[in-house]
């Protein structure tokens, strides 16, 4: 039985509140294997894909602001929902071989968006979940950095299996129709539409009798290639090549392949010969997790001397450091990191988390950087488990304890660990500061509320 679907997602059952959404740390990557289903949050990968499809969203007129979310899955699909949601397969992006593939898959996305497919599909009650679940996940629910392994159990708890990946049904018209609106957006961007028919062409001609994902759900009709392919003719569609797009796509791919793959795979595949940024970056990941800790941040820092700025390569070093107990310098390089990348969400926490282990840290200056990285994460999305988790050790750091006892109900409440909650919350609501009285109290009537339905 087909357990995914390329084209659109439209239910997803079993809600939990715990997901566990991996950060790319290198901790998290060497501590487990990433399993199939697991959400990874990383900040390079989303902007990139966000990127192109604000682009794609601009010309196709949807309003709203592009989401993606990644999942850990070898499969070669990708989904989109209601909410502007587009959920992209790891094994979609090690699939496609050029940058106009992957553009051709997502601008057919954004054909299904476009038109309106998931709501003619999936019954209400199932589709009223989705803008809640994609806030959560986005936020980064139980989102990991790098560091002991007790924010990786919890972050964890509650299942990495996410959706409950029915096969969903598409039909061809609907097909026709996202693959028409996808030429005329790629045209339109003066994008290569050889990308679409190439990606089509690429699993038709790998099909070996296993039932593919893709080939179930988008039946691969030659009515559907040729369509394709005679607008490609009608366009005189000249363009061949995106060379800007094209080395960012080397790179998240090389980053999935260096994160995801068997390091001794990774390293076979990317040589120290190598002068392609994408190479160097998946080989520096590749050497790090097989133990070669010195080549890893030699490779790293050739890269910085070319990219000084980069803020993923010093993200990166920073991670390394960080794990091989050069705290100080590894909030360093973090620093850094988050000055080019501003609004990441993964950095910060990892900066947060870099400066509350500094051994010379523990009086109430040094805690003021992390605090206010972690309220900032914290008021963009309220939902990150681990983000509470950080921001309740800075208080308890700080003698905030009524604070403290805030940040852990909220943690408790997401995790759905309602007698915890309780107890946090009934501490913090003694405060003196009524914000965190006031805030306690929504929570005790939240989890009332929350157990009468249950």
């Amino acid at each position: 039985m087909v357990k995914t679907s390329f084209g659109f997602l439209s239910g997803i059952k079993n809600l939990v509140l715990a997901i566990g959404l991996l950060l790319f740390s290198v901790q998290t990557i060497q501590s487990m294997d990433i399993q199939t289903g697991q959400l990874i949050s990383d900040d390079e990968i989303e902007h990139t894909l966000v990127g192109w499809l604000e682009q794609i969203f601009k010309v196709a007129q949807i309003k709203m602001q592009p989401k993606v979310l990644i999942l850990a899955d070898p499969e070669v699909n990708a989904g989109a929902t209601l909410g502007e949601l587009i959920i992209v397969y790891t094994g979609l992006i090690l699939k496609c071989q050029n940058v106009n593939q992957l553009l051709g898959v997502l601008a057919h996305e954004a054909g299904h968006i476009a038109g309106a497919h998931s709501a003619r599909a999936a019954d209400a009650q199932k589709q009223a979940m989705i803008p809640a679940v994609a806030t959560m996940l986005l936020s980064g629910a139980a989102a990991l950095a790098a560091g002991s392994s007790e924010p990786l159990v919890a972050g964890l708890m509650g299942g990495a299996q996410v959706f409950e990946r029915g096969l969903l049904k598409h039909s061809r018209d609907q097909e026709e129709t996202a693959d028409s609106a996808a030429l005329k957006y790629l045209n339109q961007l003066k994008w290569p539409t050889t990308g679409l028919y190439e990606f089509l062409n690429l699993l038709d001609s790998n099909y070996t009798g296993h039932i593919d994902p893709y080939t179930s759900t988008h039946p691969l009709s030659k009515e559907r290639k040729e369509k394709v392919r005679l607008f490609q003719k009608e366009k005189n569609d000249s363009v061949q090549s995106l060379p800007d797009q094209e080395k960012q796509f080397q790179r998240i791919k090389a980053k999935i392949k260096g994160f995801m793959d068997k390091p001794q795979n990774v390293l076979r595949e990317y040589k120290a010969s190598d002068k392609e940024i994408g190479p160097r970056y998946g080989r520096a990941i590749g050497l790090y997790r097989s133990g070669k800790l010195s080549e890893s941040l030699e490779t790293l820092n050739n890269l910085l001397k070319e990219f000084p700025q980069d803020p993923f390569f010093l993200e990166l070093k920073g991670q390394v450091l960080f794990e091989t107990g050069q705290v100080t310098e590894a909030a360093v390089y973090l620093r850094q990191a988050l000055k080019y990348c501003p609004n990441a969400q993964v950095i910060p926490l990892l900066l947060a988390q870099a400066l509350l282990e500094k051994p010379d840290q523990g009086d109430s200056q040094d805690l003021k950087e992390p605090i206010h990285l972690l309220k900032q994460v914290l008021e963009r999305s309220p939902e990150n488990v681990f983000g509470w988790r950080l921001l309740a050790r800075a208080y308890g750091k700080n003698n905030q304890m009524d604070l403290m006892a805030l940040c852990l109900a909220e943690e408790a409440f997401l995790m759905k660990n309602f007698p915890l909650a309780k107890a946090q919350a009934e501490k913090a609501q003694k405060s003196q500061d009524p914000f965190v009285s006031k805030r306690a109290a929504d929570i005790l009537s939240q989890i009332t509320l929350d157990q009468v339905k249950g």
